[in-house]
């Protein structure tokens, strides 16, 4: 494929079972049937290809990424935009990989924001699931965006084409990032669809988030193992649904139905409760409402509303707007898998 180097100036336009009863009783969210067909801990494609030896021989999997190359403009050639001046091949990689090299992302404050890769997918998917290894330096600064981000475009756009602050346009595009929040450097989404939420002052619609857990805990300096599942929705649906796991541990899973919690603006909080405040588009205003005992279910993604919309782009950067002059914020990236079913962690080899 060609490579496209896009200008700096572009980039800051960027930021960055189908059933209707899903839910209820007639079926399970995705976590739990997973656990069950396995009788234990989620057992993925990987676990077949032990350091992920072969697994781009799978019949399920629909790219892979383990960055080994003579150099960066190999690398560059699997890919469809690349941005960034300083991104390099290293031999840091994480326990059990097959590889020898990884990738390294540095922003520096003199030359930028940062970096990035992006690739279409084909010709999309109704379902994907993404993993891939990323590892920031201990003395890595706050993260103003990240990807593993992951999502849809229509038509398909061979470079990043997200807008930041508003709402995505159902039969044009939607996006999924999984990024560690801010000074907390805990893990959560940053979700674009059409029904996002607004917050004030005038309903300005910033990445929705869907976790606020703060045991999540990104250890700086260590390698994990990032993996997010996008489901689409049923065209006139809110049957669409994402669900995330770390190190192959779940920690999240939405869907229509699930789980109960309340919204606080553009951020849904599991397991919250009572008095809560929204924004009304149609007010141009707050609202003040109290949720069910327990919390409301959550009401699920309308990610589409048309067929044609579907998961079909990948994206990897570091998006640092105020890093520290002479300071090198690092994040390393490895063993990048798509594909349409689990894939877990890296096996011992």
């Amino acid at each position: 494929m060609n490579l496209h180097l896009r200008a700096l100036a572009t980039f800051t336009l960027i930021i960055l079972a189908s059933s209707p009863t899903y839910g209820q009783v007639q079926a399970k969210p995705l976590i739990q049937r997973l656990k069950e067909r396995n009788n234990g801990p989620d057992q993925g494609i990987a676990s077949q290809y032990p350091g992920d030896a072969g697994i781009g021989r799978d019949l399920r999997v629909i790219f892979t990424e383990n960055f080994e190359a003579k150099d960066v403009a190999t690398i560059a050639e699997r890919w469809e935009t690349v941005r960034g001046q300083n991104v390099s091949l290293t031999d840091i990689v994480p326990e059990h990989s097959a590889g020898k090299q990884s990738l390294l992302m540095s922003q520096l404050a003199e030359k930028g924001t940062g970096g990035d890769l992006y690739r279409r997918l084909g010709d999309g998917y109704d379902q994907l699931f993404t993993r891939m290894y990323v590892r920031f330096a201990e003395d890595c600064e706050p993260i103003h965006h990240f990807g593993t981000c992951v999502g849809g475009n229509n038509p398909a756009t061979a470079w990043p084409s997200v807008r930041a602050g508003q709402p995505t346009r159902g039969d044009k595009s939607f996006w999924v990032g999984i990024e560690p929040f801010g000074q907390k450097w805990t893990w959560d989404y940053y979700t674009y669809w059409c029904d996002m939420r607004g917050s004030p002052p005038k309903g300005n619609t910033w990445g929705n988030s869907f976790i606020h857990d703060d045991s999540l805990k990104i250890q700086r300096g260590k390698w994990t193992c990032v993996e997010v599942m996008v489901k689409m929705n049923d065209v006139g649906q809110t049957n669409g649904e994402l669900a995330l796991w770390i190190d192959g541990r779940p920690v999240s899973h939405l869907g229509e139905g699930f789980p109960k919690g309340k919204w606080t603006f553009d951020k849904f909080k599991p397991g919250d409760s009572g008095d809560g405040v929204r924004w009304n588009n149609a007010k141009g205003d707050r609202e003040y409402f109290t949720t069910a005992l327990g919390g409301d279910p959550f009401e699920g993604f309308r990610f589409r509303t048309v067929p044609e919309l579907k998961t079909n782009f990948l994206w990897l950067y570091v998006y640092i707007t105020k890093g520290t002059r002479g300071h090198a914020n690092r994040v390393w990236f490895d063993d990048v898998v798509v594909a349409t079913e689990y894939i877990g962690p890296l096996s011992e080899k």
